[in-house]
């Protein structure tokens, strides 16, 4: 039997004011934790989060699945949440352009970038601002866990890294025009995500390890000045996990307007909610 264990909750008492039709929730599965964020459907204000580690064995991560389920009150299956959204935030994703895509080749895509045992799932998601599709590797189980927490047949969303990291620059650009190129810089556990576009559209996907700071800030001018970017016409947005060194400090020397990625406009995020962690609520 696996064992699960709460790291930290933050609910805003205002949460039982809206009816559960009015609300999303969005689970991030990872290899032995599990993240869940309550937003406002249509402000995207959040309004929760909620983590937990679990026991470090496949062969107990659905046990564990089942006994979160059991015990957290957000995952009562009585809730009518208006949307229901699962996240892999460990993932391995690639870009594909929509004209050149084929389905047959889903995992053949991933195989020239991963090494893949032949038993994970894919999933892909159609972005509207870049006109590609967005396929994504996962363990078998994250699928099991998804179709446990949210049962048939409640209609289950998947939410990439990749695809809320091409919303979000695409967001944020419409706002800061006085700058030519925004770049958005997501950091996870072990490696972090840059994404880049200009007023064309998209320039730049990729994902690096996070080792230290010196190799993060050694991949991130490396990937800008490869694509022959004035650094003084780039607007960085910080956001995700902070690491044990600060983002700010290390980055800001370098490209002068780099800030933390605002929040949607009337999405005013609680003060009992981390900051940082607003990226997977939403």
């Amino acid at each position: 039997m696996g064992e699960i264990r709460c790291i930290e909750r933050q609910v805003n008492p205002n949460l039982a004011r809206y009816r559960d039709s009015d609300l999303r929730i969005c689970v991030a599965l990872q290899h032995y934790a599990v993240l869940i964020g309550i937003a406002q459907r249509t402000t995207r204000l959040p309004l929760a989060f909620v983590s937990y580690d679990l026991s470090q064995s496949d062969d107990s991560y659905l046990d564990c699945i089942q006994q979160l389920i059991r015990q957290e009150a957000l995952l009562d299956g009585e809730f009518n949440y208006g949307q229901h959204t699962f996240t892999v935030p460990e993932s391995r994703s690639t870009l594909i352009p929509s004209k050149w895509y084929d389905a047959l080749h889903a995992k053949d895509y991933l195989r020239a970038l991963y090494s893949l045992t032949g038993r994970e799932c894919v999933a892909q998601e159609n972005d509207p601002n870049t006109k590609s599709q967005i396929l994504t590797v996962f363990n078998n189980n994250f699928i099991k866990a998804a179709r446990l927490l949210f049962p048939e047949p409640k209609e289950l969303g998947f939410l990439s890294v990749y695809a809320i990291l091409i919303r979000e620059v695409f967001r944020v650009a419409k706002v800061y025009r006085r700058y030519p190129v925004h770049a958005l810089l997501h950091t996870r556990a072990r490696e972090f995500d840059l994404c880049v576009k200009n007023e064309e559209g998209l320039l730049f996907i990729n994902t690096f390890p996070l080792v230290d700071a010196q190799g993060l800030l050694y991949y991130t001018l490396y990937a800008l000045n490869r694509l022959r970017l004035d650094l003084g016409s780039i607007a960085l947005f910080l956001c995700g996990k902070s690491p044990a060194f600060n983002l700010m400090d290390l980055l800001s020397p370098h490209i002068d307007a780099t800030t933390w990625l605002p929040v949607p406009a009337r999405a005013n995020i609680p003060k009992e909610l981390p900051y940082e962690r607003y990226f997977l609520c939403l």
